[in-house]
């Protein structure tokens, strides 16, 4: 009896281990990077499903920028951390794009984008603006966390009015001796000051 069960296990063995490819062949490295990517795709496969709607989709609107940032840690506190600052670079570009734009904008209506002089204080001027624009006025509005294995998976969305943008734009211009000397910049000025009350009124 003891030779039959001995027999039968060893059938078993031989039998799981032939299925498999042989250690160290081109087979058996090749299933154990398949085994690897699998696992990839688990984990990317998890991570999407738990991604909030609200971060697929940040909020558009006419008078706030919003962006979704995401982080990932084995600390709740560094995966937020991660997740606010991803949030920040991006809201960085988003208001980076818009203070240029507005200041384009300037220059088409004063005429005077061409003089060189004007050019260079409107560059200076635009990165002052988005310089401080970064540095204040940011708020989160919604935030979420998902254990992902032995890690935290942090999603925040960040906010920035565009009024605020504007009117540190506003401000700069104001401030500058070449850009607030220029024909029609009163006019100018006036043309964004309104825009940046109907925004405020409207939010």
């Amino acid at each position: 009896m003891k030779k039959i069960i001995c027999l039968f296990s060893g059938l078993i063995i031989f039998t799981l281990t032939s299925c498999g490819p042989k250690p160290g062949t081109p087979e058996a490295a090749l299933k154990i990077r398949k085994d690897q990517i699998e696992k990839v795709e688990k984990k990317v496969e998890k991570t999407v499903s738990s991604i909030p709607n609200w971060c697929l989709n940040p909020p558009i609107s006419d008078f706030a920028i919003a962006a979704c940032g995401a982080g990932e840690s084995a600390n709740m506190n560094m995966a937020r951390n991660r997740a606010v600052l991803d949030a920040k670079r991006q809201l960085a570009d988003s208001i980076d794009s818009e203070i240029s734009s507005r200041m384009e904008d300037f220059l088409k209506s004063t005429g005077m984008g061409a003089n060189e002089q004007v050019k260079q204080a409107s560059e200076i001027v635009t990165k002052n603006t988005t310089i401080q624009a970064k540095l204040t006025g940011y708020k989160q509005t919604k935030s979420d966390a998902f254990s992902m294995g032995s890690k935290y998976q942090f999603y925040v969305l960040v906010e920035y009015p565009i009024g605020e943008a504007n009117q540190a734009l506003l401000n700069q211009i104001k401030q500058d001796e070449v850009l607030s000397t220029q024909k029609d910049a009163d006019k100018a000025m006036a043309e964004l000051e309104a825009e940046i009350d109907k925004r405020r009124k409207n939010n």
